[in-house]
């Protein structure tokens, strides 16, 4: 069963839907798996356009275990809905403009945002109708719900708004097709690996390594050596980044490093 792959991963038991097991679930996702873009060049060469070059939930929770991946905000909130609508949770689908997928959770008389798409700080479910900021060394998240809208600021980052409005899968495809651009699409603008290594956030994006630290960010440029053992210690499968690599020299014309 999905589910049951899924909490052993993440070294869960199952439990009854709670806040504080719904919590539970957030950090053990945000802090095991990845968010990247090496598994949307891989989708975006090999997969169709019909199924918005997306892989289905249980491909994708496959390729966590097995190859150490993880993916983007749709196909990390796609796994997380499915995890969490076997568990008995009231889950359904919400949209940000421009372009990102988040989750509401109906709960206990109240609604709360759930986001593991995001490659930020939020390590826990937070009332939908109630504004709160998250400060870590990798950025400051703030979301402000007024009277009119919900707009969530990264910074550094970009602003986007929340629309509170439940949405289906089927239509957020519609959306998904619109990221796919070998020169202009955010995703595919660099190979990216963000993640918690020993609890520290860490981001690899071509040769680049940032490492946020309590006191401050720190920068290498690596060589190709280097870059494969942060790749090794990211948890990733060496021959899936190599095999996003050389889509990413076709597609750009240009090695990333």
């Amino acid at each position: 069963m999905f589910s049951e792959r899924f909490l052993a991963f993440l070294d869960l038991e199952k439990e009854a839907p709670s806040l504080y097991y719904l919590n539970r679930l957030v950090e053990a996702h945000q802090k095991k798996v990845r968010w990247e873009t090496i598994t949307k060049f891989i989708d975006y060469a090999e997969r169709n356009e019909e199924d918005a070059y997306l892989p289905t939930a249980e491909e994708c929770l496959d390729r966590i275990i097995h190859k150490g991946t993880g993916g983007t905000c749709y196909t990390l909130a796609r796994g997380f809905h499915k995890l969490l609508e076997e568990l008995g949770f009231d889950v359904c689908y919400l949209f940000m403009n421009p372009r990102h997928l988040c989750l509401c959770v109906d709960l206990e008389g109240e609604s709360y945002y759930v986001d593991t798409g995001y490659s930020a700080p939020l390590f826990q479910a937070y009332p939908l109708y109630k504004s709160f900021q998250v400060t870590a060394p990798a950025e400051t998240f703030t979301y402000d719900v007024s009277d009119r809208k919900i707009i969530v600021t990264r910074d550094p980052g970009p602003v986007k708004e929340l629309v509170t409005e439940p949405v289906s899968f089927e239509w957020v495809k519609e959306h998904v097709r619109g990221t796919h651009d070998w020169q202009d699409g955010f995703a595919f603008q660099s190979l990216k690996l963000f993640g918690y290594i020993d609890g520290i956030a860490v981001s690899l994006r071509n040769n680049g390594l940032r490492i946020f630290r309590e006191t401050g960010f720190e920068d290498h440029t690596l060589d190709h050596s280097g870059v494969m053992e942060w790749v090794r210690r990211f948890g990733l499968d060496e021959g899936t980044y190599q095999q996003a690599v050389d889509i990413y020299t076709e597609k750009k014309g240009k090695a990333p490093y």
